[in-house]
């Protein structure tokens, strides 16, 4: 039995994922590599950065504002009116044109890419050939460039999406009905829904989280820490250590200054900044790899 006890010790040392807790076994968060895909879209590039947040590839984007890599190593990225996949030695493989201004895109289940068209009010699901499997028409007041930036899937099937105009992000059911709404101060960028199911929202001045009743339980703006120079935050991800990186948007020429990408935990504590604003001053969007 002392064996035994000295064994489960030493390999819970020897094993910091496993946390023991009230007799219940909780996995530390997943790690990350460090890696980023960014999005700059007065630049016209996608940036891929590694973990010492050097710049080791760029992808040709015109205006581009949502991307994230697919397994397998290609890039999946928005560009003014369509949606690309690249592979790793430039070969585009997926090319999907609109007429309409394109905000948002993302690899959802059966191979298919959700893509929201802006000005023409709707999300779509398409397949590889780029053949439009589902529509969903959006509900707006404000339309038109103004209409939606961010857009996601969610596991259950809803949709959450940044009414930019309307200052809102609303969640469709599958169907297309509205069915939940959240109203914020500014212009909305992105929302995520995680996994116990609060929401998280950037608009142009602040971050904020609500809980899983609609409840505002955190929110960051710009009097918490003014020497970021925050212009107009945009897309950002929730990491599982409850820390969020942010992309601040630094506007059309002449580019104001400020921190283009940040990272900041549920203290408000600035854990990094990001300050190479000459190659990455129009951050729209970011995926932490």
């Amino acid at each position: 039995m002392r064996k035994l006890l000295i064994f489960i010790i030493l390999f819970s040392f020897s094993h910091p994922s496993l946390l023991v807790a009230s007799g219940s076994v909780k996995r530390a968060p997943k790690a990350t590599s460090g890696a980023y895909i960014l999005c700059a879209s007065e630049l016209d590039k996608v940036l891929v950065l590694n973990a010492q947040k050097e710049i080791i590839r760029e992808i040709e984007a015109d205006n581009t504002y949502d991307a994230c890599k697919l397994k397998g190593g290609n890039i999946l990225f928005a560009y003014h009116r369509g949606v690309k996949i690249i592979t790793p030695s430039d070969e585009i493989v997926f090319n999907y044109q609109s007429e309409s201004e394109i905000f948002a895109c993302q690899p959802i289940e059966r191979n298919r890419i959700l893509i929201g068209e802006c000005s023409a009010g709707r999300l779509i699901e398409v397949n590889r050939k780029g053949e439009i499997l589902k529509e969903i028409p959006l509900r707006f007041e404000i339309g038109g460039h103004k209409c939606m930036r961010n857009a996601r899937k969610l596991k259950n099937g809803n949709y959450l999406v940044s009414h930019y105009g309307d200052k809102t992000v609303r969640e469709y059911d599958s169907n297309g009905v509205v069915i939940r709404e959240f109203v914020r101060p500014n212009n909305v960028y992105a929302a995520q829904r995680l996994k116990n199911g609060n929401t998280v929202i950037s608009d142009k001045l602040s971050l904020s989280v609500y809980d899983k009743n609609g409840t505002l339980i955190w929110e960051f703006n710009t009097k918490d820490y003014p020497e970021l120079g925050v212009n107009h935050l945009a897309g950002f991800r929730y990491l599982p250590n409850d820390e969020i990186v942010v992309c601040n948007w630094l506007g059309h020429k002449p580019f104001k200054k400020g921190v283009p990408v940040f990272k900041i935990n549920l203290d408000k504590k600035i854990i990094w900044k990001f300050n190479n604003a000459e190659q990455t001053y129009s951050c729209t969007n970011i995926q932490v790899l």
